[in-house]
């Protein structure tokens, strides 16, 4: 569950901004309940086009591949260009996070123009709000917390030697307990799903769970009346290129509960009660007896299946972030998605991050005072994001009128078109 997240000098956030999923309000309704602590159940970052709130997304999804898979040279530019003096500045990201038992606090920054690590800490956040360093790193230096037994901290420090610009979640996060937890947060808790994305791993058992699936489906009006497999060969998937072929072997080699992947133009379904045994999904509509490809679906019907996979088989404690949800997807199927997830998931800990500019959402049926953010572009250029619950309640009957009127900002400031 992710607790709090924090930027700066990435992209357009010059300055640290920061998002929260702790509660301001003192209503309990709609609220995941750990111990003592209440989070939201979801968050909505409203903004105009340019205004940063995919940015926002990005950033968090960014940090996440910084933990994974490390730096890159393709990184180098993403430092927030708003500033001159930001090419030699570090950026920063924090995660405040519930894995495993424990709340967390981990946060690291780079030199992203030269490519140089700069620190890097993990904070266990215990029940009386005092902070247990685990460890702290700046440059070479390394203070270690008492989580470690010293044959540990041994083979840390001779990692860390060996590799001194990666993240040390990045290359021991399998070698202590702790730092296994912090990694498997990040690889299988925080989900992202932007644009266009051209690989997704849907977690549903899509022949089990298929009425749900198809049920799902007609009620939003697909014509999609029902769903097929068809049994292929690993062979065949070489058509979508090396890249793609590896990483669906190493997904389905790494696994062992059957799931589903979700490509621009195919859909596959690996069962593992014989196998593995893989699936290509074709779909059929209704008047036809014809077989459908999933690639022949509208991008709105293809959005539908990621969107879907998150409520019938939901990752315990994840937190799905999702760039503009409304792509491609009518207002009211949105309006509907939001509210069957927030049925739906009642008593389930996962958290839903999303971006959008449809005003329609902004209803108390559907979102609390407290989930509601919004991306806004200065007068430099760069971005700030802000809660709604800043702003004061009084006279407020449509939430989504004010939105529009320009009462919160985070809309297009329209010229006239003259200049």
């Amino acid at each position: 569950m992710l607790v709090n997240f924090k930027v700066r000098n990435f992209l357009s956030f010059s300055d640290e901004q920061s998002l929260s999923m702790v509660p301001s309000l003192e209503e309990n309704d709609d609220l995941i309940k750990i111990d003592n602590v209440r989070l939201l159940r979801k968050a909505v970052i409203f903004g105009a086009n340019s205004s940063g709130k995919s940015n926002f997304i990005k950033a968090i999804a960014f940090g996440r591949k910084l933990v994974l898979e490390g730096f890159s040279a393709k990184d180098r530019n993403k430092f927030s260009k708003i500033l001159t003096e930001n090419k030699y500045k570090e950026s920063f990201f924090e995660y405040t996070f519930y894995s495993h038992g424990h709340f967390f606090s981990y946060g690291f920054s780079f030199y992203l123009f030269e490519g140089k690590f700069r620190d890097e800490y993990l904070y266990v956040i215990e029940e009386n709000d005092k902070d247990r360093l685990v460890f702290s790193r700046k440059g070479k230096e390394v203070e270690w917390g008492n989580c470690f037994r010293a044959e540990e901290i041994e083979v840390l420090e001779k990692l860390l030697l060996e590799d001194t610009d990666r993240l040390l979640v990045n290359i021991a996060g399998t070698k202590t307990e702790l730092l296994e937890y912090v990694r498997e947060w990040f690889s299988d808790k925080l989900i992202v799903n932007f644009q266009d994305q051209e690989f997704l791993r849907l977690e549903s058992g899509l022949m089990k769970n298929r009425p749900q699936f198809v049920r799902m489906l007609k009620k939003y009006d697909t014509g999609i009346t029902e769903m097929g497999f068809r049994k292929i060969e690993e062979e065949q998937l070489k058509k979508h290129g090396p890249e793609i072929y590896a990483r669906i072997k190493e997904e389905v080699a790494e696994s062992g509960a059957p799931f589903g992947i979700r490509l621009k133009d195919a859909l596959y379904y690996i069962d593992y009660s014989q196998g593995p045994v893989l699936f290509e999904v074709y779909l059929k509509h209704q008047n036809s007896e014809l077989e459908y490809e999933f690639g022949e679906e509208s991008d709105g019907t293809k959005r539908m299946f990621d969107l879907i996979d998150i409520i019938v088989s939901p990752v315990s404690n994840a937190v799905y972030l999702i760039d503009e949800i409304n792509r491609s997807i009518h207002p009211l199927l949105t309006e509907e998605f939001v509210l069957t997830y927030k049925k739906a998931l009642r008593e389930n800990n996962v958290q839903l991050l999303f971006t959008t500019h449809e005003a329609n959402l902004l209803r108390e049926e559907l979102v609390r005072r407290d989930e509601v953010w919004f991306a806004e572009k200065q007068a430099d250029a760069s971005s700030r994001i802000f809660s709604l619950d800043i702003f004061t309640k009084e006279n407020e009957k449509d939430l989504g009128k004010a939105y529009l009127s320009g009462r919160y900002g985070g809309i297009p400031l329209l010229s006239s078109g003259d200049e």
